[in-house]
């Protein structure tokens, strides 16, 4: 499960290549951004701890700084213009980012946590990684309903 996501995640990437998709390219990266803060929330909340178990302090220090990164990077992506040369500056270094974590995942800790965790926990572990995805692709959703909400609301300057 955890390397399927990864390669969805990796493919969501490639798919703004397609210069002729059905979206704007806004529409895309948005869904991009969400499936990347997924990402980074469910590996904050299950994996680095098990880093820290599995692998020590300073390799989880070192994944926390990459993942502290990656939220930077998306944090700017919203504060430039679409399409303009920083936001597509900060577009590759997230790529770039994202695919150096993921291959870290794949190649390095995967393998150890395959062998540092019984089968019991190992299935926890992923049921509770995918009910920590859901609740966080919900509560997203429910936010942006709400700020779409917000947008259709007058703002008290209009009342004065």
């Amino acid at each position: 499960m955890l390397s399927g996501k990864q390669r969805e995640l990796l493919a969501c990437f490639e798919s703004l290549d397609d210069v002729e998709g059905t979206e704007p390219l806004r529409v895309r990266v948005g869904e991009l951004l969400d499936e990347v803060r997924l990402h980074v929330r469910v590996t904050e909340r299950h994996l680095q701890p098990l880093v820290v178990r599995v692998e020590g302090q300073k390799r989880a220090l070192q994944e926390a700084e990459v993942l502290l990164a990656m939220h930077e990077l998306m944090a700017e992506l919203e504060y430039f213009p679409c399409g303009s040369m920083e936001w597509l500056a900060r577009l590759m270094a997230l790529e770039d980012a994202a695919l150096a974590h993921v291959r870290s995942l794949e190649l390095q800790l995967f393998p150890r946590l395959s062998e540092a965790l019984d089968e019991g926990e190992a299935v926890d572990l992923v049921r509770s990684m995918a009910a920590t995805r859901e609740a966080l692709w919900l509560e997203m959703r429910r936010a942006r309903s709400a700020f779409r909400g917000l947008d259709s609301v007058h703002s008290c300057s209009e009342w004065v």
